[in-house]
């Protein structure tokens, strides 16, 4: 209890020591400091990565936040500490505390985690290393680290576990909700309304024990525009730079996080060229901005084709991987595509269809209602509708060419997570609409009327269309889902197998899904190596099986395994599993 009292101390006092110095030299609001930092900490240590050394930045970061915030706190007093503890700060304490309780013995469940979101996070924690050829559990391996790095910054200190990574994962997102609040310190209701919308991004496709990411993608555009807009006229180069930060971080969560970047990036751009700066510190805003985060995932590529060579993986951005999806479809496919995808948005019954045409209807709809109270001008309500449907049509356009050109055959007939793709864009573009609405009705007369009945809105979508989501907020239940887990975690613990060995799981008595079951055995083994064994009268045996893998485990033993084990001399009763070792030395006791 004392060593974790230690380690929850000694996070507390990093992070915190961050959040402190980045108030005190940004001159950003307090309550913006968390995202901003976990963000800005995230970036710093990827980039470390990817030359191998996060044994050695990740110290100095953890030193570095402790000695900087007493460093701050020493010479600025305590006058800068009653500015920084809010209320919202406290409250966002209490969240944390909340969930950290929360989330102990929570499991990661769900098929897009073990396929990629959960077993990368795992394997850069167990190697202390992004994934190369060898960590071949990485299936995706063109895929950016999405929060995996900040999972690892919060682990590394906190202790590795489901329930930690879930945790580092959650309060990221409440950070992003938390960046909201100093847009509407003057209406309880405005302010109500953006925390309940964040929580309804939030909960987006959301599993209770996911480390999915597309929804987040709403959070950080919303935390984005939160940044600069908080300090568009106070101190401007302070919200750019928080910015600037939340921008790389987009890059490095998903290739599909560019979309997301790039608006973020134009409303940067705006505030840069209507906020009083010199031309020439314009131009070096708008570099800066632009080129920082195109470099940070550019990187990322680079690694990819050093680490990977011409290897095409799933889902690459690469030339080699979009010729060889098209060449693998023929005209009927992708004329039933086009079929399919052109006719899915005429359903409002499909879903996220309603959504989506109610996010059209919003981006209209704003523009035309400030315009008619006299909040802006004829001009910028058009460029308002105009930016915002403009978006939306480019978004359908890209998602058009990503299930042509990058999804598998398979995937693109059947459109798959168009739905989740739909949602988590829309909530973002639904969600600057209102953050639009709400900070252009500051100081109007009909404010509280106008701040009430937006909440009212909000409130509705999240009961309405999150009822069972919300539960996870307060309940340990789902959160203990483990049914995916459970018999590989029995297994394993029963038998006291070790992680990181190689494993042949014989399955041939009662046969588990050859993928989805493959890459759960593979996460709660924390191993590369593992394979599914159906015996069949081509073999493998045993003999063979030895050669490759250290362990075979009979998850689900038959007649036949029964067969092969007698044939050594091992009694099956007995025998739940065999290693290497066990086995040669019998072979030579044989004379084989």
């Amino acid at each position: 209890m004392m060593a974790l009292l230690l380690h929850l101390f000694l996070f507390a006092g990093f992070f915190l020591g961050w959040c402190l110095w980045l108030f005190h030299r940004l001159r950003i609001p307090a309550e913006q400091t968390p995202v901003v930092s976990m963000c800005a900490l995230s970036v710093v240590t990827y980039l470390f990565g990817l030359v191998n050394l996060f044994g050695l930045i990740q110290p100095v970061l953890y030193g570095g936040g402790i000695l900087l915030g007493l460093w701050t706190l020493f010479r600025q007093g305590p006058k800068l500490l009653r500015r920084f503890v809010t209320l919202p700060m406290i409250g966002f304490g209490l969240v944390c505390g909340w969930f950290m309780l929360l989330l102990r013995g929570a499991a990661v469940e769900g098929h897009d985690n073990f396929a990629h979101w959960a077993i990368v996070a795992k394997s850069i924690l167990t190697h202390n290393a992004f994934p190369t050829a060898a960590n071949t559990a990485v299936e995706y391996v063109s895929y950016p680290p999405g929060t995996a790095v900040w999972i690892k910054l919060v682990c590394d200190l906190l202790g590795t576990s489901d329930g930690t990574m879930l945790f580092a994962h959650i309060i990221l997102n409440m950070a992003c909700i938390l960046a909201l609040i100093p847009l509407c310190r003057k209406s309880l209701a405005v302010g109500a309304a953006l925390v309940a919308y964040g929580v309804f991004s939030f909960l987006q496709f959301n599993g209770c024990g996911s480390l999915m990411v597309d929804y987040l993608f709403s959070l950080l555009v919303l935390a984005t525009a939160a940044v600069l807009l908080a300090s568009c006229e106070a101190n401007p180069a302070g919200g750019l730079t928080g910015a600037l930060a939340l921008l790389c971080f987009t890059t490095l969560v998903k290739n599909s996080g560019l979309m997301f970047a790039v608006i973020g990036l134009a409303l940067a751009l705006w505030m840069v060229w209507h906020s009083g700066f010199s031309r020439k510190v314009q131009w070096i805003w708008s570099g800066l901005l632009t080129l920082a985060p195109i470099g940070v995932w550019a990187l990322w590529l680079l690694r990819i084709q050093l680490v990977y060579g011409e290897t095409v993986s799933k889902h690459s951005v690469s030339v080699e991987n979009y010729a060889q999806q098209i060449s693998e479809k023929s005209t009927a496919d992708i004329a039933a595509f086009q079929r399919s995808f052109f006719s899915y948005w005429l359903h409002p019954g499909y879903s996220g269809v309603a959504f989506f045409w109610i996010t059209a209807a919003l981006c209209a709809a704003v523009p035309l209602l400030l315009l008619a109270m006299g909040r802006i001008e004829k001009k910028r309500a058009l460029l308002y509708a105009g930016s915002s449907l403009g978006v939306l049509a480019f978004y359908l356009f890209t998602l058009y060419l990503t299930y042509l050109l990058s999804m598998s055959r398979e995937e693109m007939l059947v459109l798959a997570s168009l739905p989740r793709y739909i949602v988590c864009f829309c909530a973002a573009i639904a969600g600057l609409m209102l953050l639009a609405l709400l900070w252009h009705l500051q100081g109007h007369k009909a404010r509280p009327w106008a701040g009430g009945a937006i909440l009212a809105c909000c409130l509705f979508a999240l009961i309405v269309f999150q009822p069972y989501s919300l539960r996870c907020l307060y309940s340990k239940q789902d959160y203990q889902n483990n049914e995916e887990q459970a018999p590989w975690i029995e297994l394993r613990d029963e038998y006291g197998l070790p992680e990181g060995a190689s494993y042949l799981f014989y399955t041939n008595g009662s046969p588990v899904d050859g993928w989805s079951g493959l890459m759960v055995a593979r996460y709660v083994f924390n191993t590369d190596h593992a394979a599914l064994w159906q015996l069949r009268d081509d073999g493998p045996y045993l003999a063979a099986a030895f050669e490759e893998y250290e362990y075979v485990v009979f998850k689900s033993p038959d007649a036949q395994s029964d067969a092969e084990l007698e044939r050594w001399g091992f009694d099956p009763a007995s025998t739940p599993y065999l290693d290497r070792g066990t086995f040669i030395q019998r072979q030579q006791e044989l004379g084989s």
